[in-house]
Parts: C-alpha cells; structure tokens; sequence
C-alpha cells in the first residue's frame, strides 16, 4: 500500500490533460504539447523522490528482463509484478508504479530527469494502456475523410515522414507514436495522442523549414520537437475515431526501386503477425503473459480492417506521389 493515503481532494486540483483518451491529472512540468481537458481525471501522475511504496521486494525475480544490458550485466528495463500493481525499472534512471488509477515515477538518479516524460509518453504509458486491456501499437496516425489511416512503425519505414506529407493535405495528426486501439461493437477506434512529433533535422527542415530553433528530444540524438497545430504544422485530431487502414510501409532506394508506388493487401495471418510485431514494447507484453488476450482482440480486427502494404522511393521529393497514391486507395476503399 502506499505510504501515504492518496489525497483525492487534493487531484482535482491539479492540471488536467487530454492524453490517449483519458484524463490525466499531473502537475509535472511537461515539454511536450499536451492538450489540456477538464473533469475528474481517470489517472494520476506524480514524481516523487522516495519509494511510494513499502510492500515490495525487488530481490524478487523479474516478471521481464530486457535483453538490452548495461556493462555492469543488469538489463536495462525490468518490470516487478506485484499485487495490485507493476514497478517498471528503468535501471540505474527511474521506477514506474502503475495502479490502475495512478503512476508514481521514483527518479533514482536526479540527473536523468530529463527522460521521465520521454519514459512516461513510452514504455511506460503503452505498458499501463495494455495492462488495462487496451492494445497499442508502435504507429503514426492521421484522419483521412473520418476515418484513422495508420503507419505502423517498421524498421526505416518512414511513417513520420509520411503522415507529416498527409497532414500538409489538410489531414490531422492523431498519434506519432503510440496508438491505442479499442474496439467498440463491430467497429475499433484509434484514441490521439498528443499535438507534437518528433523529427530528425532534415524531416523538420523539410516541413517546417527550419530546426535549429526547435527543442531537442533527448541530448544523445539531434531529434526535435515539432510543434503540431498553430506555429507548428498542420492540425491535431483530439478525439476516438474509427480505423479504417493500417499501412506497412517499406522505403526503396529509387536507384534501384524506381519512382513507382505500390500499395497491395497482405493476408490475414501476415497482417495479424505485423500488429503482434509492431506492438508497442512487443517482448514486455508477451513475457507478462497478456499475448493471449491481444491475439483475440487483434482476431477480429484483421478480418474487418484492411491491411495493405505500401512499397514507395525513398526522398522527401517523392513524398506528394506517394501522398497521392495512399489518398486514392483509402478513397477506393471507402467506395466498397
């Protein structure tokens, strides 16, 4: 239990944001563009400097241990699972407590305080989406004619760049990053993340036409924060909507490629296999044992919502045919 009662009272007076379709009540200093919402939150984020917590044992063996290790041996990402809740052990960083109606971030090491909202936005929020039952995907998202077009995250896939291309069409932006999926009767919804993306200089150069002035993500890496909606690009989509495509999206070198497009329908069992994939924390969901339960919600999706694959030239001066192509097969499959 905790060390100290929670003060509910005391929530509601706290900022509240609209994130991944929930209420989220934080007074933490966010860098990122969040979208601000109102009402009684559904969860809860503090930073705090001590354990909150005093019933765990972390000699305990780890339910996850990444594979990804440090030179001392320790992997770097571990998940406790407790009753009633999971720590998340970002080792040597930071530990997430998640509660179904609060996550408590412990900085273990004060100069990484910079990654608390990098760890919290990711893997951790992803992880509590999933343990409340709610699959999310490693994903860019835009609303194309009410319905979600979605880029999931391949190996140099592009699915920044190409919703970036989408979004100067005049489609929002719902999600770059991690996308939620839940299913509503016979129809699954895609919940928005928030109004920012991240690109690296030249994307931003590109789309913007300028990144020196823009915030860096992370000081290793020269990644920038691109602002969406007004003095950043284009506009943001701050509700569910339903999901009518999932992209897989492949970039050749047009030297050897070419300049031609080809967008083509994968099977059932290959397009199950993707979603599994290209799961958001993939190795952590299936060693927690949830892999069973996202096999059946993601079933029926691929039976109900098409999956293309989407093969295009490499270069940003490509991207309006590519834009082009991907518009007109999201027409033709809405004519259906």
């Amino acid at each position: 239990m905790l060390t100290t009662e929670r003060d509910t009272a005391s929530s509601h007076k706290l900022p509240v944001y609209s994130l991944y379709g929930l209420k989220l009540a934080s007074d933490f200093p966010f860098a990122n563009q969040l979208v601000e919402g109102s009402g009684a939150p559904d969860l809860i984020f503090r930073l705090i400097n001590a354990p909150p917590t005093v019933d765990w044992d972390e000699r305990l063996p780890a339910a996850y241990a990444s594979a990804s290790r440090l030179d001392s041996g320790q992997s770097l990402i571990y998940v406790y699972r407790q009753e009633g809740y999971h720590v998340l052990r970002f080792t040597e960083v930071a530990d997430f407590y998640l509660w179904p109606q609060e996550i408590v971030c412990h900085l273990l090491d004060p100069t990484y305080a910079y990654v608390v909202e990098i760890y919290l936005l990711g893997l951790t929020f992803s992880l509590w989406l999933e343990l409340q039952g709610i699959p999310t995907l490693h994903a860019s998202a835009v609303v194309v004619e009410r319905h979600v077009a979605a880029f999931l995250a391949t190996n140099s896939g592009g699915k920044s760049s190409l919703a970036a291309s989408l979004m100067q069409a005049g489609c929002p932006l719902l999600t770059d990053d991690i996308l939620p999926i839940e299913r509503c009767g016979e129809t699954f919804r895609c919940r928005p993340g928030y109004p920012q993306m991240r690109m690296w200089p030249d994307q931003a150069q590109h789309f913007l036409g300028h990144y020196e002035d823009l915030a860096i993500v992370h000081p290793a890496y020269s990644k920038r924060r691109v602002p969406v909606g007004e003095n950043g690009l284009g506009t943001f989509y701050d509700a569910s909507q339903s999901l009518g495509c999932f992209y897989i999206p492949e970039r050749r070198d047009p030297a050897d490629w070419g300049t031609q497009v080809e967008i083509a329908p994968i099977s059932r069992g290959e397009a199950l296999m993707s979603l599994v994939g290209q799961s958001f924390g993939a190795r952590l969901v299936e060693t927690l044992g949830l892999q069973p339960r996202r096999l059946s919600f993601f079933a029926p999706l691929v039976s109900r919502i098409p999956m293309r694959r989407l093969v295009y030239p490499n270069g940003f001066d490509h991207l309006p045919h590519v834009r082009r192509a991907i518009l007109d097969d999201l027409a033709g499959l809405q004519s259906l």
